[in-house]
């Protein structure tokens, strides 16, 4: 998929959405990232959408009429027809969609901008500018997307831009989780390439085939809307981006890739590392599914009453399971479900419960930020093939992190 793909309308789609916080997202989403391209241009595909929707405004060839563009007003512009697009009036003849041609200015807000553009050494390593930049942009889209998802409540100012003085968590600021973020790409990059060159790993031909390809899909796109390949990179990536320096970060992605998938190939597993936990859950949840709101205390009080009334009633795994169907009936529980979980694959109290030592039956009742959970001790099964890549990235990633966690991996800004 290319960088950038036409979206007439994409704004309405990064308004806050519905926070759909069902119990199946128990489940956090820590797995290792595997670093792809295809990902990234995803991902930046999202943004361009935004932009593109941002920087329009619609104009009758008749001068009756015009609304302003939610954008810059720096940049040339040009029309393409356009009478189905939302804010176009399709009643009036002649009506066009006129797009600016986007820039770096119009696809960030000025805070934005004042945090990119830095240069890093991290070991023997130098990050430019457009490293961090290219870095940053995938962070940024990263938290845009959360935002669409209804994850999480991300900062954002009235024009749609993230908000980087907003207070993102307790302790950070949108602008450090940014930067935050970029160091960890950045100090990640740095052990897997070492890790890379240790092994003696190289890329093979295919990968350039694979770049040239979606440069060619970026160029053409690139095209379609006015713009050379250059102007594109550089209205995403800042004034120092071209296909060159793009191409080389690319290439070190893959090289990365390449690492991660030789170091999960040939990881030896610990005796018994492949038998995992499993569980069967009844959840009496304390937060409102559908708005991620927290309930009343007396609601809450309820919940729990009723999670340890099963836990006292039940009698076997059976007894269990027909209760909490009945439950689930009568709209009192949220999820009745059986889990074969991998370290790192669930909220931390429920994890803790199921890696403990336990007999088959056990059952006991768990409380996390979802709700209450009567949890039933199953047994242990083997890993399948996924949760077996799963272990070994989990290995991977706590290895790594050892690793920049000491000094030699501190970042030094110029």
């Amino acid at each position: 998929m290319p960088l950038l793909y036409k979206v007439l309308n994409a704004r309405s789609v990064f308004l806050p959405g519905n926070r759909d916080r069902r119990a199946g997202m128990l489940r956090e989403e820590k797995k290792m990232k595997k670093i792809r391209i295809s990902a990234v241009l995803t991902a930046i595909c999202i943004m361009a959408g935004m932009c593109l929707s941002g920087c329009k405004e619609t104009k009758t060839t008749m001068g009756s009429s015009s609304t302003g563009a939610t954008g810059s007003d720096t940049g040339l512009s040009f029309s393409v027809e356009d009478s189905s697009a939302s804010g176009s009036d399709a009643s009036v003849p002649g009506a066009s969609t006129t797009y600016m041609k986007m820039t770096y200015e119009n696809n960030y807000d000025q805070a934005a901008i004042n945090e990119m553009g830095k240069i890093v050494k991290i070991r023997d390593m130098q990050f430019t500018a457009l490293d961090y930049n290219f870095y940053f942009a995938n962070e940024y889209v990263q938290l845009m997307k959360m935002q669409v998802q209804g994850v999480t409540n991300i900062p954002m100012t009235p024009s749609g831009f993230l908000d980087m003085s907003g207070q993102l968590t307790t302790e950070m600021k949108v602008k450090d989780y940014l930067q935050k973020a970029v160091v960890s790409d950045f100090q990640g990059e740095v052990f897997l390439l070492e890790y890379a060159q240790k092994n003696n790993l190289t890329l093979g031909d295919d990968t350039a085939g694979k770049i040239n390809e979606e440069f060619e899909k970026t160029k053409k796109s690139a095209e379609e809307i006015g713009m050379t390949l250059d102007e594109y990179l550089k209205s995403y990536y800042g004034p120092d981006a071209n296909e060159d320096g793009l191409r080389a970060i690319l290439q070190r992605y893959e090289l990365v890739n390449l690492a991660m998938d030789h170091y999960v190939k040939n990881y030896k597993f610990a005796e018994g590392e492949t038998m995992l936990p499993t569980v069967y859950h009844v959840l009496y949840p304390t937060l409102d599914l559908t708005t991620g709101q927290m309930l009343a205390d007396d609601k809450k009080a309820e919940a729990k009453q009723k999670a340890e009334a099963l836990k006292a009633s039940a009698t076997s795994l059976d007894d269990l399971k027909s209760k909490a169907e009945a439950g689930k009936a009568a709209n009192e529980v949220a999820e009745a479900a059986e889990y074969t979980v991998s370290v790192g694959q669930m909220v931390k109290p429920f994890e803790e419960w199921c890696f403990a030592d336990h007999n088959i039956g056990d059952m006991d009742v768990v409380e996390t930020e979802y709700g209450y959970h009567v949890m039933y001790f199953v047994g242990k099964k083997e890993a399948d093939d996924e949760q077996k890549k799963q272990i070994a990235y989990k290995a991977m990633n706590t290895e790594m992190e050892k690793a920049i966690e000491s000094e030699e991996y501190t970042p030094v800004f110029s």
